[in-house]
């Protein structure tokens, strides 16, 4: 019984990032189709959301250490709800883009919170010899909740051709607010007033990694623009199928986080890191000569998945040499720079992949495959530089 208790202390922290993130898949999907506009307007409604997480994971840090992990994430969660409530409105509504910029960029902001709260539970109920699968464990449930909800709002658009369908997840997303207030622990006390933020508690071992962790949530971003530019591409047009394709990359890239979260426990941070890094230029790089050659781009996914699961070695490596490193008083504060790359690197992939797919018209699959390996190569560029340039200080090769 104890036992059983036990898991389930360690299993719950996970449950509200499972449900914001269906959410946020949900949400990523619905609001580039609904948003009021072109492209251009789509990718700043859509970009307004990571910005403004990457602004909330400042302050979401510092409220986990002074006030504790639940209140900021039940706080995160109400001020979510009502956000999201009034999109809806104004979806309907079709004020323009403006106003609906602003109101994805509460959610945005609001959903830092829960982020920050629950990955700082994660790290606070795992050790240097287990944090490498927890911090995977948190990788899978993240990107398959996502993939799950990208999905859900692909069948809600499907079936309800308009606002209703993001007014839907609105209102899952304000039901689910009392389960976690009745249920969630508080996995540490309070930290003493004052302190410091984010770059001042960060490790300066981890600051090199930080381009790599760009790069790649840069690349989500221009995934999760896609679907608008996909509806050109045959045989992978409805929204389901977009949808699926998603989900299942997830899926994958999920499963891999938990298998190298558990690898980095064994074989090292660093090692595990390093073959995630390469492995990411590697299948970027083939993906652009795949669909250069004609490929479609599910079959192109598909015949570069194994390299796909390798790159997914690179999220668990870095979360786990960050919390190693952070201090308890600050871990929270320190924890909020997952929102931070996560947040920039999205929004500027959603700007790009806004600013590509209007310049390159029917061609805009490859020409944001493109944009993906340029990001990649520059970070992975900016990454060796810094490594080379910080020895002493940065992470050792």
């Amino acid at each position: 019984m104890s036992r059983a208790r036990e898991l389930a202390g360690l299993l719950l922290p996970y449950t509200p990032i499972l449900v914001a993130r269906v959410g946020s898949g949900a949400s990523a999907f619905l609001v580039v189709k609904l948003a009021s506009g072109g492209h251009l307007e789509a990718g700043a409604v859509a970009a307004a959301y990571p910005f403004l997480e990457a602004a909330g994971a400042f302050i979401a840090g510092r409220w986990s250490d002074l006030l504790g992990r639940k209140r900021t994430l039940v706080a995160g969660y109400a001020a979510r709800s009502v956000a999201m409530l009034l999109l809806s409105l104004a979806f309907f509504a079709r004020h323009g883009p403006w106003l609906e910029a602003v109101l994805n960029g509460i959610i945005g902001f609001t959903t830092a919170f829960i982020v920050t709260a629950s990955l700082t539970m994660v790290t606070d109920l795992t050790n240097v010899r287990n944090r490498g699968i927890g911090m995977g464990g948190f990788e899978l449930v993240n990107l398959v909740s996502y993939g799950a909800g990208y999905l859900l709002g692909c069948a809600l658009y499907d079936a309800l051709r308009g606002p209703a369908a993001y007014l839907a997840v609105a209102l899952a997303t304000a039901l689910s607010i009392p389960l976690f207030a009745a249920l969630l622990p508080e996995t540490a006390p309070a930290a003493a007033r004052g302190g410091r933020f984010l770059y001042a508690v960060l490790p300066h071992s981890a600051l090199a990694l930080m381009p790599i962790w760009f790069a790649l949530t840069a690349i989500i971003g221009l995934a999760i623009f896609a679907p608008r530019a996909m509806v050109a591409v045959p045989k992978l047009g409805s929204s389901i199928q977009i949808g699926a394709l998603y989900a299942a990359a997830l899926a994958a890239l999920g499963l891999g986080a938990v298998f190298f979260g558990r690898l980095a426990d064994a074989w090292g941070r660093l090692r595990v890191f390093r073959l995630g890094l390469v492995s990411g230029l590697l299948a970027i790089s083939a993906l652009n000569v795949l669909l250069r050659l004609g490929f479609d781009i599910a079959l192109a996914i598909i015949a570069l998945s194994p390299l796909l699961f390798l790159t997914s070695a690179i999220g668990p490596s870095i979360l786990a040499l960050v919390g190693d490193e952070a201090d308890i008083k600050y871990r929270g504060t320190t924890m909020g720079i997952y929102s931070v790359m996560l947040g920039l690197g999205i929004g500027t992939g959603s700007i790009i992949g806004g600013v590509v797919a209007s310049l390159s018209g029917e061609r805009a699959i490859a020409g944001i495959a493109c944009a993906a390996l340029l990001v990649y190569a520059s970070m992975f560029a900016l990454h060796v530089t810094l490594v080379a340039r910080w020895r002493g200080r940065a992470l050792q090769y």
